[in-house]
């Protein structure tokens, strides 16, 4: 599409959405991730563990740093479930997933999720990506464009020397694995949600359920592996022109994990880019607004 059009429908999906008031545990859900059998199969040298939801058009959901496909949103997933056949996996060295004896990089994970496909016969699928996970959809439709409809790119950057950063304090309270795991969760929280959606105690609680409990975050050799490869990743600065597929960039105005500024600059970047920041969205914004989030990329994808 034209850049032109591409910034009405911006102005639209913005419309419909610039207010967030702690709405994440409003509601009812029918994905319960304890009750949808977790598959694997043999893909190249490792065994992947994935899950499958919903009916429609294949929906590839590649994860962010550290998380595994229990970190979804459960509301955010039923919602999208209601228009595609969502696809969800571990990363090798992740949950049930083999480490495996290749070197794990983004393109790696690409090449994984693009043998997932073929072995479940998906010719051809729209890509979600959150946060780390959109650096392995940018990899994976720039190497595999025949198997790529749509993307959709939530909390994303390029990499590289010309992505904006996180502060060194966000950074740190990301990698710092000291004290308990209370501790922990709270340092991680600070950098995903804005401080005064987090205070108000019906969102607390909310996470409570919809996150999982930090103590089943992934540690060990699969975790500083994911870590390694995120810090040496080049990005794809001079590679997105090469990107045909019609592409939606999603991001939460107060991100500070992903710093939001570097979603005008993709934009900017790829051909077919449709844009929409939410006003007071944090990194973790599926969980602030799983609904109208949904709805905005169901619209998308149709």
């Amino acid at each position: 599409m034209k850049k032109k059009a591409a910034i009405v429908v911006m102005a639209i999906l913005m419309a419909d959405i610039v207010v967030i008031s702690g709405c994440g545990g409003k509601g009812t859900t029918t994905y319960d991730p304890d009750k949808v059998a977790t598959k694997q199969v043999k893909v190249g040298d490792i065994d992947i563990s994935y899950r499958e939801y919903g009916e429609g058009h294949p929906l590839v959901m590649l994860m962010g740093l550290s998380g595994t496909m229990d970190t979804w949103d459960p509301n955010f997933i039923n919602e999208l479930s209601k228009n595609n056949r969502i696809v969800m996996l571990d990363y090798r060295g992740f949950g049930k997933t083999g480490l495996g004896s290749k070197p794990v990089t983004m393109k790696q994970y690409a090449d994984d999720t693009a043998g997932l496909m073929d072995t479940l016969k998906i010719t051809r699928a729209n890509v979600l990506g959150w946060s780390l996970g959109t650096y392995v959809a940018q990899e994976f439709v720039i190497a595999y464009p025949e198997k790529t409809n749509k993307v959709v790119l939530y909390a994303a950057d390029f990499g590289g020397e010309k992505a904006i950063m996180p502060t060194q304090e966000v950074i740190n309270a990301m990698s710092d694995q000291s004290g308990t795991p209370e501790e922990r969760e709270r340092r991680v929280m600070d950098t995903l949600f804005p401080s005064e959606w987090l205070k108000n105690p019906e969102n607390q609680e909310y996470l409570k359920k919809a996150f999982g409990k930090y103590a089943d975050r992934p540690t060990g050799e699969g975790i500083k592996k994911q870590w390694e490869a995120w810090v040496s990743w080049q990005g794809t600065y001079d590679r997105l022109l090469q990107v045909k597929s019609e592409t939606l960039l999603i991001a939460g105005a107060s991100d500070i994990n992903t710093p939001w500024q570097n979603t005008p600059l993709m934009f900017e970047r790829l051909p077919n880019a449709w844009m929409t920041l939410i006003k007071d969205g944090g990194h973790g914004v599926m969980f602030q607004v799983p609904t109208q989030m949904a709805n905005v990329i169901n619209g998308f994808l149709e």
